[in-house]
């Protein structure tokens, strides 16, 4: 992406998402994430990349690059696969780095409950269909323990405004980098007065502040482990 957008989306205080295999991170200064690529890999119809991910998690630790959290390696629309399978990997996100728990279509707040206390936040996948449909309730849950709720792939404007309705914390989006307007019209969403057709009810506290986060990078760094 070129200097001058990634100057201004600094400039907004839009934070990066590094999938696996782009570091560094091109706006540290604005915070980033880090996802494990299942998506990617999903959609490209390739297996999970075990060493590239590990070599990430080790990259950031050993240079005091530090996330805003990681999202534990997941399966998309994998349901209770999905949660065994970010259980198995938990331990190796660093202690030092958040770690937040990818939920995905098929799972219920009483299959997600008793592995909250390892995880320090929520990342709604899955489904757009299923996003949709459960993302109020995942951020209701996530904030009742305590901890942050980020929906991932928040493609629209609407969506966002959508997001700040239901109390998500942070949402990710590759849509503002593609054209100019598209920034102008997710800062104008994020900005934008919560609706009343939304989940926040009289009895319920303002929407958060909402954080976004961009992808920076086009392309996997060509290192092989």
């Amino acid at each position: 992406r070129s200097r001058v957008l990634t100057a201004e989306l600094e400039q907004h205080g839009i934070g990066e998402c590094v999938v696996t295999g782009e570091l560094p991170p091109r706006r540290v200064a604005t915070g980033f994430f880090h996802d494990p690529g299942a998506y990617r890999d999903w959609r490209a119809g390739r297996p999970f990349k075990v060493c590239r991910w590990d070599r990430d998690m080790r990259w950031m630790l050993y240079r005091g690059i530090w996330p805003d959290f990681v999202i534990v390696p997941d399966i998309v629309a994998g349901g209770l696969d999905s949660l065994a399978w970010s259980a198995f990997w938990r331990n190796a996100v660093p202690a030092e780095f958040p770690a937040y728990l990818a939920v995905q279509d098929g799972m219920t707040a009483a299959d997600v409950v008793p592995h909250l206390a390892s995880y320090q936040g929520l990342f709604v996948g899955g489904s757009l269909a299923w996003k949709l449909e459960t993302s109020a309730r995942w951020v209701q849950l996530a904030h009742a323990h305590g901890m942050r709720c980020h929906i991932g792939r928040v493609g629209t404007a609407n969506r966002v405004r959508w997001a700040r309705d239901v109390g998500a914390d942070s949402i990710d989006s590759s849509l503002p980098l593609r054209h100019r307007e598209h920034l102008t019209s997710f800062l104008a969403a994020l900005n934008a007065p919560p609706s009343t057709s939304g989940a926040v009810t009289a009895s319920q506290p303002a929407p958060r502040q909402l954080r976004l986060f961009t992808r920076t990078a086009t392309k996997e760094q060509s290192h092989t482990c």
